[in-house]
């Protein structure tokens, strides 16, 4: 990575902190690790500064992480290409169609950026585009009922489903929200992931870690203190759910992040438009209204229940949590490691109930109880999934934790972000934090 325009990738290495065992990187920060696996990442996640017009943010990311984009470009070409041509698809037919859905549902300016991200990378518009539709791509074709295990040709021969929690009210320590997100993908592509830090023009500034070359991803906070996740579910969507022109994932995650008010907000704006998601919870918080989770697929959705009778904290992880949808899926094996990681999840997230905070949220993501055996045993079916130990090339390869504060005695709301690479339990953590205007606090 290095320095374009004033857009530093891996320049702030002073934004880290510390859990436990501290390293003093600065004045204005620190380290913080959880030494309990090995793991080949041991370095904190870059960051990419962007700001402006879609075309100048696209040229700023392009010129900051050119080796990086052309190298996630080359890597998904060849998967793409091959699924589309066996699909019968044209692939040209195939971009106009999403460009058409992109320019009519979200924003137009969002292509603008694509191509000025291209060209400062070295990469064809069409070839950037094209693996910006990928999920859609690997995902639905032939037909979504082929696509279990998720990705087979690419990682292993289990699917990859994240992991969400949230906290808020009474669960967490000061009644802050704090929430987070498990990326449970490839190891490839995903080691490459920046968090991207980015004041557009129009909308909210909003920080997301995203692999590069993507317009966006599956986890945002905006500076109007919203926050979005989603995973994935293990059970498998029935072809006729699949909607031909729908908003494609990544642009759906970018608008929704960069637009998005509140909660309720984010909510009416996924409801509005179609989309290419496959059957997925989407996680829906903000500091005023808390978080909604719903289980959709692209033609119906339902808003899941509460854990509990108390209503404020959630968890998602690969899990269906709602009957009504069960209509338009295919159901799998059960139990497997989406419900027993949902349990581990559910239980990581108990046992802190009154103390939530950014550390215990970090502790969270990081856990290695095995609700399957009832240990402490780091697997796939834990909440930091190791996917190797089962021979699979997959597990958690990023994770992010985020809290609201309310300074007392003033409106101001404090955006507190950590974040890491790899598995979360070996990871070397990264702090940031953020005033109203997403501007980074020392």
């Amino acid at each position: 990575m290095k320095e374009s325009n004033g857009v530093a990738a891996d320049s702030h290495k002073n934004n880290l902190i510390t859990i436990g065992q501290k390293v003093k990187i600065s004045d204005k920060g620190e380290t913080f690790s959880n030494f309990t696996e090995i793991y080949p990442w041991r370095s904190p996640i870059p960051v990419v500064f962007v700001e402006g017009s879609s075309t100048e943010m696209g040229q700023q990311f392009g010129s900051a992480a050119r080796e990086v984009i052309q190298k996630v470009v080359k890597f998904n070409l060849p998967i793409l290409h091959n699924i589309l041509g066996k699909s019968n698809v044209n692939a040209s037919d195939y971009i106009e169609r999403s460009e058409d859905s992109i320019k009519k549902y979200t924003e137009p300016d969002y292509l603008d950026e694509i191509g000025a991200m291209a060209e400062s990378s070295g990469v064809s518009y069409q070839d950037l585009l094209l693996t910006n539709l990928n999920f859609g791509i690997l995902s639905s074709f032939p037909t979504p009922e082929s696509h279990y295990p998720l990705y087979p040709e690419t990682i292993s021969e289990k699917p990859m489903h994240c992991t969400t929690f949230s906290a808020f009210g009474n669960a967490t320590e000061k009644g802050n929200l704090v929430a987070g997100h498990n990326d449970d993908g490839a190891r490839f592509m995903d080691q490459f992931l920046v968090l991207k830090v980015a004041k557009p023009r129009r909308g909210k500034a909003f920080v997301s870690p995203v692999v590069p070359g993507y317009i966006g991803y599956h986890s945002v906070v905006n500076s109007n203190h919203a926050f979005l996740c989603a995973s994935g579910i293990s059970d498998v969507m029935k072809n006729e759910e699949l909607t031909p022109n729908g908003v494609p994932t990544w642009f759906l995650f970018r608008w929704l992040g960069q637009f998005s008010e509140n909660r309720d907000d984010a909510v009416r704006r996924f409801l509005s438009v179609p989309n290419l998601a496959i059957v997925s919870n989407w996680c829906f918080s903000s500091i005023n209204q808390g978080t909604t989770v719903i289980n959709a697929t692209p033609k119906h959705h339902v808003i899941a229940k509460f854990p509990d009778e108390t209503k404020e904290w959630t968890v998602t992880a690969g899990k269906l949590l709602t009957k009504e949808l069960e209509p338009y899926i295919l159901k799998v094996r059960h139990p497997n490691e989406g419900d027993y990681r949902y349990e581990s999840a559910a239980r990581a997230v108990k046992s802190r109930l009154g103390k939530i905070n950014l550390k215990e949220g970090v502790e969270i993501l990081s856990d290695h109880f095995d609700s399957a055996t009832g240990t402490i045993s780091a697997s796939e079916n834990t909440v930091c999934r190791h996917m190797e130990y089962g021979g699979g090339f997959g597990g958690t390869v990023r994770s992010m934790v985020v809290e609201f504060t309310k300074s007392s005695g003033s409106s101001e709301t404090t955006t507190d972000v950590a974040v890491s690479l790899g598995n979360p339990c070996n990871a070397i953590w990264r702090k940031m934090s953020f005033d109203e205007k997403m501007n980074m606090q020392n």
